[in-house]
């Protein structure tokens, strides 16, 4: 059977049921809304003052703007992760509700936690993100980095393979690039798997008590 053929025929067994359905559906509009409360919270976090961190490892290396390479990763890393897990539905709702979680616990860090950017820094302008937030930059928006925790999160997705292993190295690289380029501290990248990981935690408690399963394999 053939990669299309597979896929469709997954995605009809998987939209046939009634409950796998809605909670695709309602973890689409639940990431949706947090996603757009996130982007109106980001640019609140900009009129807030900060505090300027003090870290050795940014200090000890000089800034290199590494922004082609942080696209690349972000995006050919999420479109891969799409392609693969298009005959796997049921871990694409997962990881939407992983995804929701973790954007809610960086809000809430981002709020109890406020930083101004590390001296130096160049400034990474998403060209998709960049587009939504109608051309204001956002430089504030640091503990956790959400860019890391998306390529972990790709990982974590990944079916067990070298594809997983290439991930993981595509995790170590993205933190390099944000620290390198002065965009994050080095706490951001750091914490932001581990964040990833208790979020994916969580969640696979709450759906063993709502009883459904997800098996990242």
């Amino acid at each position: 059977m053939d990669y299309v053929t597979r896929s469709v025929q997954c995605w009809g067994n998987f939209w046939s049921s009634p409950v796998r359905r809605r909670e695709f559906i309602v973890s689409l509009a639940i990431l949706t809304a947090i996603m757009l409360g996130t982007l109106r919270f980001m640019h609140y976090n900009e009129t807030r003052p900060g505090t300027l961190l003090a870290d050795p490892l940014l200090a000890a290396i000089p800034p290199v703007d590494l922004s082609n390479l942080t696209f690349f990763l972000l995006y050919a890393g999420l479109i891969v992760t799409v392609i693969m897990l298009l005959p796997h539905p049921e871990k694409l709702s997962f990881g939407m509700q992983v995804y929701a979680l973790y954007a809610c616990l960086r809000v809430l860090a981002m709020w109890l936690v406020p930083l101004d950017p590390p001296e130096g820094m160049i400034q990474l302008a998403d060209p998709v993100l960049s587009w939504a937030q109608t051309g204001k930059q956002l430089n504030k928006d640091l503990f956790f980095s959400g860019h890391t925790a998306t390529i972990y999160l790709c990982h974590l997705l990944m079916p067990s393979g070298q594809l997983r292993k290439v991930y993981l190295l595509g995790v170590m690289l993205m933190a390099a690039c944000l620290v390198i380029q002065r965009v994050h501290y080095s706490a951001d990248v750091i914490a932001a798997p581990f964040v990833c990981y208790g979020s994916l935690r969580i969640i696979q408690i709450l759906r063993g008590k709502l009883g459904l399963d997800a098996q990242l394999g």
